[in-house]
């Protein structure tokens, strides 16, 4: 009977503290210190209506908010018909900011069109951004 007793004096009191533990730390979620962070300020862009043969170009701007340097590691884009350019700066601070230059050359082409870009960095909780551009090109006729 001693035994029994003193098992569930045992349970009890493990009981209790994993309630306390849980009410301590609930809704709470570890920080990602040293970590980077890519932030854009849009992933979106759309450039209307333009006329076949017109080069369009927008710069996509981020910045890192994270603790540790990040690191532009590869930018692709989609198709040949899109070209896209960083400049020598790779790596940056934090609350530092950057650009990625995407250009899209509408020569020969018509009606809607969606482009992407895909940009790696070492930001660990999104490690692969899609920025995308939409243009619908009006014949020159």
């Amino acid at each position: 009977m001693k035994t029994i007793n003193k098992t569930l004096i045992t349970i009890r009191v493990l009981f209790f503290f994993n309630i306390l533990l849980i009410s301590l730390f609930a809704g709470q979620t570890p920080a990602k210190e040293n970590a980077s962070k890519i932030t854009f300020n849009e992933t979106k862009h759309d450039f209307g209506k333009v006329k076949e043969g017109v080069e369009l170009t927008f710069v996509f701007k981020f910045k890192n908010d994270g603790d540790k340097n990040l690191v532009i590691q590869k930018v692709h884009a989609s198709c040949g018909c899109t070209g896209v350019a960083v400049g020598d700066k790779k790596e940056f601070k934090n609350g530092e900011e950057g650009e990625i230059k995407v250009s899209f050359n509408t020569s020969r082409r018509s009606g809607t069109q969606s482009k992407t870009v895909t940009v790696q960095s070492n930001d660990p909780e999104n490690p692969v951004a899609v920025l995308s551009f939409t243009c619908e090109i009006i014949s020159k006729n």
